[in-house]
């Protein structure tokens, strides 16, 4: 492959997690003004956001199974070409539920494009330097898709009461360019190893129902009146939960009893000394950290300062621009540190980040400790994304690694899920107790300190003889080693 074509292959791939990002994270500024247009309440239109996270969270595990069995490439274009189709017709509809259900279609269109993507990465760029800049690139489109999300999000929904409607004709748009460049660039799958190309339908029932129950009563914890006091919310969960145990089980009798290929073989969590294991430890501990910090930010300055959404985006978009610099980073740090002083150093700064606004005196200006966090925040998450990548990547066989991206993303998504859920219960039920909200806003982001601190724990106990990315894994044909 020429290096013209790496390169545009490299900015498809990034354009896949830009546009993912930015539809998470673009929509949310726009609920307000989408809650006013369709004259619902800002908790309904809160859906809007929350069905595509759901959708594109619980559409991972299967669409990556599908990837490594059909094509990764057709998996790809095919889960593009949806979104591009919903992303347009959610700029069109009228109508708050029907609304959610286009949403919806739209992340389960990049969810089946995502751990596609992955793979792709992983069986095209096999040589160094060119494979840690891929998985890096990959990543960096998470900060940038953030970044852009907020402002354009918030710049065109202030053109008129329509103005979120012009928000996702932007994004089917761009959603185009990733679409019709991947069919030229992105090269044909190369004949699957895997002949067995039959479907664990239960299990995909079975996990896909966990994550949907799961996501579905966390987000709702938040959203309904009463919270987890609304009796379906921890019954929903509890369901989830006997679904995780049972897929377990169940797909461990498939491994080992049957002859039938499981959706992801539980033997991958123990290959290599338990390495995926740990790796998506490190992807699930400081996801916890950052999503309940982007929560308890978001109602430090809405709710206990009482800025406005945009007031709030521009206070906190220097963690979305210095998580850039951070993902690029990746290309440098990672070919030249080991692994635990990579994974440790993230970790670090993530927790002091939630540190310094869980210690900051009441009444400090924001540039002497609340941006410093800003710039410290997003080590935690993008450096992780960045090696984790290239690390689950170099833990699976080549008929597994969009199976492999597409847990790491998984465990992503389940541990944002529960950081924003637990620093809501924690902030709500310190502040009942002690009759001061930001005493709980305070306890919470000690407690997101704490999730990404814990990196620094495994990074050493589990990590410390770990060598450079590159060099962990097993050998395969051209590849890492």
């Amino acid at each position: 492959m020429s290096k013209t074509r790496k390169i545009l292959l490299s900015f498809v791939m990034l354009m896949n997690t830009f546009i993912a990002s930015m539809m998470s994270n673009g929509v949310v500024v726009t609920i307000p003004v989408l809650a006013r247009d369709l004259h619902v309440s800002q908790l309904q239109a809160q859906w809007v956001a929350s069905a595509y996270s759901l959708a594109y969270g619980c559409g991972l595990l299967f669409a990556g199974r599908m990837a490594d069995i059909y094509g990764r490439k057709i998996l790809f274009l095919s889960g593009l070409a949806v979104s591009v189709v919903f992303s347009f017709i959610s700029g069109s509809v009228r109508n708050q539920l029907a609304l959610c259900i286009v949403r919806a279609f739209t992340g389960l269109g990049l969810a089946v494009a995502t751990p596609a993507g992955f793979g792709i990465i992983g069986v095209t760029f096999r040589q160094e330097p060119a494979r840690t800049i891929a998985f890096a690139v990959f990543g960096l489109g998470n900060p940038i898709g953030s970044s852009v999300g907020v402002l354009v999000g918030g710049a065109v929904a202030g053109i008129n009461a329509h103005g979120w409607q012009y928000f996702h004709f932007i994004l089917g748009g761009l959603t185009l360019i990733p679409l019709v460049l991947g069919l030229f660039v992105i090269p044909s799958d190369l004949a699957n190893q895997e002949t067995d190309k039959r479907i664990d339908w239960l299990g995909g029932l079975l996990i896909t129902a966990a994550l949907c129950l799961f996501t579905f009563s966390i987000t709702e914890s938040g959203i309904a009146p009463n919270g987890w006091s609304t009796p379906y919310v921890p019954a929903l969960l509890a369901t989830s939960i006997v679904l995780f145990i049972v897929f377990g089980f169940w797909e461990h009798h498939v491994e080992n009893r049957l002859s039938l290929p499981p959706i992801a073989k539980l033997s991958l969590f123990t290959r290599n000394g338990g390495k995926v294991t740990i790796v998506m430890l490190c992807a699930f501990c400081p996801f916890v950290a950052v999503a309940g910090w982007v929560y308890l930010t978001s109602v430090f300055y809405q709710e206990y300062k009482g800025y406005t959404a945009l007031k709030t985006a521009v206070h906190t978009v220097p963690a979305a621009i210095c998580g850039i610099f951070a993902s690029l980073a990746v290309m440098w740090i990672v070919p030249r540190l080991r692994t635990p002083y990579v994974i440790g150093m993230g970790g670090f700064f993530s927790g002091m980040a939630c540190i310094i606004y869980a210690v900051e005196p009441e009444g400090t200006l924001y540039w002497k400790a609340e941006f410093i966090a800003l710039l410290l925040l997003p080590f935690g998450f993008d450096l992780t994304v960045g090696i984790g990548s290239i690390l689950m990547s170099n833990l699976c066989n080549d008929n597994e690694q969009s199976v492999g991206g597409a847990l790491f993303q998984t465990a992503s998504q389940i541990a944002a899920a529960i950081g924003i859920c637990v620093s809501s219960l924690v902030t709500n039920e310190v502040a009942a107790r002690t009759g001061h909200y930001y005493t709980g806003l305070r306890t919470s982001f000690f407690l997101c300190s704490a999730f990404a601190f814990a990196i620094v724990v495994i990074a050493i106990i589990f990590m410390r003889k770990w060598p450079l990315a590159k060099h962990v894994g097993f050998a395969r044909d051209g590849g890492a080693h």
